[in-house]
Formats: C-alpha cells, structure tokens, sequence
C-alpha cells in the first residue's frame, strides 16, 4: 500500500514491552501511535500493566493534539485485543476517528510495527541491560553468554522517551533536509475534523457530580460558568440554558490538558449523558483598570453581561 503524504491521514498504534527488566522477569508496557506520513510517534503512555493504559493512551492523545492546535487523525489502524471494547463507542468511525481499521490477530497488519523493529535494534541496543530475542534469526541480535542485568524501572522509562525524542527529530526518511517532527507539523492535511468532544468525552473523560447555583458550575477546584464551544452564553442563549440546569444535579465529563487544568468539561444532567451545555472557566481581569490588558477588558465586559443575566433570571424567578 502507497504511504500516505499528509500529516493526520492515518495514525497506527500499538502495544509493546521495550527489552529490558526493571525486576526478575518484568518488564514495563508502552502504549505508542505513529503518525504514518511523518513517521513521528505523536503519543506514548507507560505502566508496569496493561490495565488501564489504553484509555489512558486515547487521553493523551487528545491532550497532545489539543496543545499543540491541531486535530484529531482522521485515521486509525490498530489492534483488537485492547481496542474491541470500543469498536462501539469511541472508535465507531465518524466518533473519534472518521475511519478506523481494527486488525484481529495480524500483527503485520499493522505499519507500527516495522516501526518497532527500529527502536529495537537501532536504538535500544545500545543501552545496558539490553535483551536479545531468544530466537533470534541475526546472529548479531542473539542473547550473549554474559547475564543481563536488571534495569531501574524510572531509568528504563527516561531511556524510551529519550530514544522516542532522538527518532522524531530525525530526517524524514523520503524527504531530505527535514525531521519527521517538523514534517509532522507543516504538512497536515487540510480537511482534517474538528475534535468532537461531545461525543468522545463521555467515554473518555472524567466524570464529577455536581450542581449548578447562580449560573456557577464548581469543578476541580475552580468556578466555571455556562457556554458552548468553547464560549461564554450570554444574553437569551444563556438564560435558555439557565432553564435546564438551574439548581439541577450535573454529571459533568471533562478531561485535563498537560498542565493539569481543564481541557473541556461537558454537562448533563444526572444519569444522563444527553448533551446540555459546556462549562467554561469563568473568566479573570485585573481589578485595577489602568493594568487591564485588552483581553482582561473583554473579560469584565462578559462576566458584567452575564452577571446582569442571571440577576435579571433570578429576579423573574423570584415573582413566581
């Protein structure tokens, strides 16, 4: 099959344990997905387990691509042992991704893998603590006479993510004078979709119970106010959504970004996971005007708007 030339066409990812123990025969699990036209892994999740790290490898992928202002692939090639739990929800194409291939017991099936073989005997090789397949066909690659010895679990991670580090910012392998890294971000594809969170966060994000009093929702620690897309409701369109959840018990799904705050939060109402609005951070400004940059004045102008809102909501609520 031809490779693909965009960034975004098509991401293959797969499970794999890098040749080393970090105890008597232990070794961790990575969780990887590489970009197939750039050739630059774009995500990595690690654990002593497999448990959990699958959900987990999805919601680094949407923190990653979120940071970096770009969207979700619109492809996806991966495996079925970890991935059929999902074939419904998150991975039912035109959800996360727009097509989806789930490969059941096909290992070559899968580009990622040919990937793998690199990281191995290129990278990996080198480092101490280093095991040969049993069976390996290269004499070369064969286990020695010599005991291999245990490697620390921590040094163990930090040397993967250095090895995947060292390989995205390699030159492209067909396009000379360029690393896959930065072919990776200057030739994504242009009809690429938008994240759709609200259809991936109830399956993926976390899930808080909450209230929302005075058109204030409390999440994480923070106050958050009602909106959709990524907007601040103000005027009719704030008091339309004051109606449905107004002093209602919430289920709000949200996910956090790399630095630990809120990414996007979505709210139902309580065992529900029907759509209502979305909640967004409340917005902050300085109290003194003269230090008030122009996105602060932008900020006092909506918090002044929709505090009038709900005044006015309230006080027609009162009468009844």
């Amino acid at each position: 099959m031809v490779r693909p030339t965009y960034s975004g066409s098509l991401l293959s990812i797969d499970d794999r344990q890098p040749p080393f123990a970090y105890d008597k025969s232990k070794r961790l699990w990575f969780y990887n997905g590489i970009d197939l036209a750039s050739g630059a892994f774009t995500c990595w999740v690690y654990g002593k387990t497999k448990e959990g790290l699958i959900l987990e490898f999805y919601r680094q992928l949407v923190r990653n691509y979120a940071q970096w202002g770009l969207c979700l692939p619109d492809g996806l090639e991966c495996e079925s042992s970890l991935n059929s739990n999902f074939k419904d929800t998150l991975l039912r194409e035109g959800v996360m991704f727009q097509h989806v291939r789930i490969e059941a017991n096909n290992a070559r099936g899968k580009r990622i893998e040919a990937y793998y073989r690199h990281l191995r005997y290129q990278y990996e090789k080198k480092r101490e603590g280093w095991l040969a397949r049993p069976f390996a066909l290269s004499e070369a690659n064969q286990a020695g006479s010599t005991p291999v010895p245990i490697v620390p679990y921590d040094t163990i991670v930090q040397g993967c993510l250095h090895d995947i580090e060292q390989w995205n910012n390699t030159e492209h392998s067909s396009v000379k004078g360029i690393s896959r890294w930065d072919y990776y971000l200057q030739n994504q594809h242009h009809d690429l979709k938008p994240t759709n969170y609200k259809a991936i966060l109830p399956h993926l994000g976390y899930k808080t119970e909450t209230s929302c009093n005075a058109g204030i929702i409390r999440l994480h620690y923070r106050e958050f106010l009602l909106g959709d897309d990524g907007k601040v409701a103000l005027g009719e369109d704030l008091i339309r959504l004051m109606k449905a959840v107004e002093g209602q018990e919430l289920d709000v799904y949200w996910l956090d970004d790399n630095e630990g705050n809120v990414l996007k939060a979505l709210v139902c109402l309580r065992g529900e996971r029907r759509y209502i609005c979305e909640a967004c951070l409340k917005p902050t400004y300085n109290r003194a005007v003269i230090e008030r940059t122009e996105e602060e004045s932008k900020a006092q102008k909506v918090m002044s708007s929709y505090v009038a809102t709900i005044e006015g909501y309230r006080r027609k609520q009162a009468q009844y």
